[in-house]
């Protein structure tokens, strides 16, 4: 079965005749027109746009769809005078895509498609989605491409597609592989995966740190100490940021304007998590009701948790991030994996920073 990236890249990369037609959702085209493009959503949809300028696709979206949009631009930019945001939203569509008014058909299959949606014995579909769905369908497209995950199971599987599907690929994609600092595995410090794994819960991602210095005089000391979220009232991320702070001795250096640490003191943390692991457990007969999807976005949920904590510490000076996954140690580069994760945090819908 293909993924859901593999089916996208199928329809925007072949050059076939007829031209496949892909209809988008509103929040997809608002992900992609924003500026700056919200992420990673615009780059998970920038095959289709690419497909379109380059002519292997026709691009299609509702008048429901622009209605939504220009109300997005009225409401950004009401306290801008002399700026006219529809004319530049209309430019933008007119170059992408064809509008496709609602009509009676459209009108008609919109009211099937609510009345025979029912989860729960009751009418779940808002009128607009819909319009915008039943247009799609009204016009045979290929393929609509939505991020509401009502829509998407309310419309046929074989022409529709759930773009967080597409985004938690992305996830798999881009961690760690893709945050590693590019060298070989290495020894995690002061003990083994084992050891550690051991003295927390078999469902817990702990976090190893590691403090390390030269006193004022001149002996070495070294702090180990092992944190995750299953130890009654763990420490708030501002709380462990400020003990790490204190410990490098961060101040601000007036005279030269830079942020001035002590050259003798260091930090090493290592995060211990599996995602094959994190996966299994949602195998689990208690979690049976839930969705393959679902399941999914649970278990990278509980895989990033560790680093959603911590993310605050990302920035943090002579300190070195590793990830320990099924027995291999790698050095990540810091600022590449704050990136990942301010990304992830759209895909997983995290709303607040712990």
């Amino acid at each position: 079965m293909l993924s859901a990236t593999e089916r996208l890249l199928g329809i925007t990369k072949a050059r076939a005749e007829p031209k496949p037609k892909i209809a988008l959702d509103t929040c997809c085209v608002q992900y992609y027109i924003s500026s700056p493009p919200v992420q990673p959503w615009a780059d998970c949809l920038d095959s289709v746009f690419q497909a379109g300028v380059e002519g292997r696709v026709e691009l299609y979206v509702s008048t429901v769809v622009v209605s939504e949009l220009l109300a997005h631009v009225y409401f950004s930019s009401r306290n801008m005078t002399g700026y006219d945001p529809e004319l530049d939203l209309l430019a933008i569509l007119d170059r992408h895509f064809r509008m496709l008014d609602v009509d009676g058909i459209v009108a008609r299959a919109a009211g099937r498609l609510r009345g025979s949606y029912v989860p729960g014995d009751k009418i779940a579909l808002k009128t607009p989605d819909a319009l915008i769905g039943a247009t799609s369908i009204a016009h045979g497209h290929t393929l609509f491409v939505t991020n509401d995950a009502q829509l998407a199971d309310a419309l046929p599987e074989n022409s529709c597609l759930y773009l967080r599907h597409v985004a938690l690929e992305w996830l798999a994609s881009n961690i760690p592989s893709k945050c590693y600092d590019r060298s070989a595995p290495v020894l995690p410090p002061h003990g083994s995966a084992e050891s550690i794994l051991d003295e927390t819960p078999v469902d817990e991602s702990p976090a190893h740190f590691v403090i390390t210095g030269i006193n004022s005089d001149k002996s070495a000391t070294t702090e180990s100490c092992l944190w995750h979220e299953d130890i009654g009232s763990p420490p708030e991320p501002k709380v462990i940021l400020n003990k790490l702070r204190d410990h490098l001795e961060v101040a601000w250096d007036k005279k030269r304007e830079q942020i001035r640490v002590n050259p003798q003191k260091r930090i090493c943390v290592t995060i211990y998590a599996s995602l094959v692991r994190e996966r299994d457990q949602q195998k689990e007969p208690c979690y049976a009701s839930k969705s393959d999807h679902q399941k999914e976005a649970d278990a990278w949920n509980n895989y990033l948790s560790p680093w959603r904590t911590l993310r605050p510490c990302l920035g943090l000076p002579q300190t070195t991030w590793q990830l320990c996954e099924e027995g291999k140690t790698h050095t990540l580069d810091a600022p590449a994996t704050a990136r990942y994760l301010d990304r992830a945090r759209n895909v997983l819908g995290w709303k607040d920073e712990r």
